[in-house]
Order: structure tokens, then C-alpha cells, then sequence
């Protein structure tokens, strides 16, 4: 009942919550900057959530390029979902950036929806991929969990594709529980309203690791807090990744514990094998 009354509280004061992590970051990152490694001027190429564009990302992409990186959208417009148009543009896109900068990996960070799109780029193209930043992002789809995203998302999708129906496990899940060969981070909430924050989970797992904050689904890209653990993530050594400790930025008390799942003895994988084989088209 606390669960129903909590996820339902979460649900209504979204906007709210958002609102006030907006207000809070000029001054939050003022304060967290000084605290902060500066990056080595790798690319970091930044992928929106669902119904979201770049302009949604662009807080965030400021102050990481402030930090020393370099930064890039995805340039598609708005995130109606994945399809084949956009396989192909995904792929494109991080070949244009990785060939930009002489064969140098780069780290994908995906919002909501847009970490999905991530962990399946480092999936498929691990050559090109440094390491995968998720916020939000409901990609583990456990058998002992309801759909991730709301019912309010779900309907969305429908109405703009109804030729697809609404969400499904096998529609927008994962295809499996298991992070992609990268070093790979999830930043969630206990307090996210538009997802299932169990459901933005690794299982534990050789470079994969979960990091908790305080704040909303629709906050998550400017939220003081994220930003310095995306900051921080980013500047691990290529080859000498670690897991995130805040006590080392001297902000121990700012982030809770990490949840780390044990991997389900029988995963319910997510896109089905045919459509697993090859999510990004050869030309």
C-alpha cells in the first residue's frame, strides 16, 4: 500500500519536482564544479528521451563541456521511438563522430529512452565506444516487475504509433539484462515518477555499476547531482575505469546507496532474438 501511495505521490508532483532541480542547478553546479575532475577533451555524444529533443539535453551539455569534453546531439529532431529510419542514423552519426576525432572512442550518455539507444550503439559497435551514461533509462525488464515506463508513456506511444500498439517488453525493453562490453553507469531515482527506478538496475557485473540520487525522471538532465557523477564518469582513464566514490569528490553524503541486483536466474530478454541480430542496418 506505502508502495502504491509513494509511486502515485511520485507520479503527481513530477513537474514540480523538475521545476525546482531546474531552479537549484546554476547554483548547485557553482558549488559542485570546484569538486570536479577537468575531462581530456574526448567526445560525448548525448541522446534524448522519448518525446524529448536535443534543447532537453542542453543544460547538461554545457556544463559538461565546460568540464573539458567535447560535446554532440544526436541532430534527429524529436525522439518518437526506435525505428529502422533511425538505425541507421544512429549508426551514422556515431561513425561521423568517431572518424571526426581520429578514431578516438566516444562516450554515449542517453536519457530516458535515449540510454537504450546507447547500450544497444556499445553493443553493437564496441570499437567505437568508450563508455555508456544512462539517466533514467528503464532497460532491465525483470519478471517481477510491471512494465517500466507508466501507463501515461505507454498510451503516448500508441497514439503516435498505433500500428505498433502500446509498449511491450519485447517493444522497448532491452534485449537482455546484460550491460554491453563497456564500462557502463545508470543513474536513477528511488523517487522517479515516470518510470520504474528497479528497472534502471545493472546486475552485477564486471565494469557496470548503479548510481542513486535524489530527484525526478523529468529533472534528471538538470539535476546538480547527476551532472557531477556524469562528469565524473567520463573522466575515468580509458582502460583504468573504477566505480563511482563519491567520498573521493568529497560528496559522500549527497548520493545513497546503490542498489546491485544479482543477474535473475531466468531473465525475461527483451527484443527478441531475430530482432536482436541486427538492430542497426549494415548500410
Amino acid at each position: 500500500m506505502l508502495k502504491k501511495i509513494r509511486k502515485i505521490f511520485n507520479s503527481a508532483t513530477e513537474a514540480h519536482r523538475a521545476a525546482l532541480e531546474f531552479g537549484s542547478l546554476k547554483l548547485g553546479w557553482q558549488l559542485l564544479k570546484p569538486k570536479l575532475p577537468q575531462g581530456d577533451g574526448h567526445a560525448v555524444l548525448f541522446l534524448p528521451g522519448f518525446l524529448t529533443t536535443d534543447i532537453y539535453t542542453s543544460q547538461m551539455r554545457d556544463c559538461i563541456a565546460a568540464q573539458g569534453f567535447k560535446t554532440y546531439t544526436w541532430e534527429y529532431g524529436l525522439n518518437l521511438g526506435f525505428d529502422d529510419h533511425l538505425a541507421k542514423h544512429l549508426k551514422q552519426r556515431l561513425q561521423e563522430i568517431y572518424a571526426e576525432n581520429g578514431g578516438q572512442k566516444v562516450s554515449l550518455v542517453g536519457y530516458s529512452l535515449g540510454g537504450i539507444y546507447a547500450r544497444e550503439l556499445a553493443r553493437e559497435f564496441p570499437h567505437m565506444v568508450r563508455g555508456v551514461v544512462t539517466l533514467g533509462t528503464p532497460f532491465a525488464k525483470l519478471d517481477d516487475l510491471d512494465n517500466a515506463t507508466a501507463v501515461p508513456l505507454e498510451k503516448i506511444y500508441k497514439m503516435l504509433h498505433p500500428e505498433e500498439g502500446a509498449l511491450t517488453k519485447a517493444d522497448i525493453g532491452p534485449r537482455s539484462l546484460t550491460p554491453p562490453p563497456v564500462p557502463t553507469t545508470s543513474i536513477y531515482s528511488r523517487n522517479d515518477g515516470v518510470v520504474n527506478w528497479q528497472a534502471s538496475l545493472n546486475p552485477r557485473a564486471k565494469q557496470a555499476e548503479n548510481i542513486e540520487v535524489y530527484g525526478s525522471h523529468l529533472g534528471m538532465t538538470f539535476n546538480p547531482m547527476t551532472m557531477a557523477a556524469v562528469v565524473d564518469r567520463l573522466t575515468q582513464p580509458e582502460g583504468a575505469w573504477r566505480p563511482f566514490d563519491a567520498a573521493k569528490l568529497g560528496l559522500s553524503h549527497g548520493y545513497p546507496k546503490a542498489s546491485q541486483p544479482d543477474l535473475p536466474k531466468n531473465p525475461r530478454w527483451g527484443f527478441g532474438a531475430k530482432k536482436a541480430a541486427r538492430l542497426f542496418p549494415a548500410k
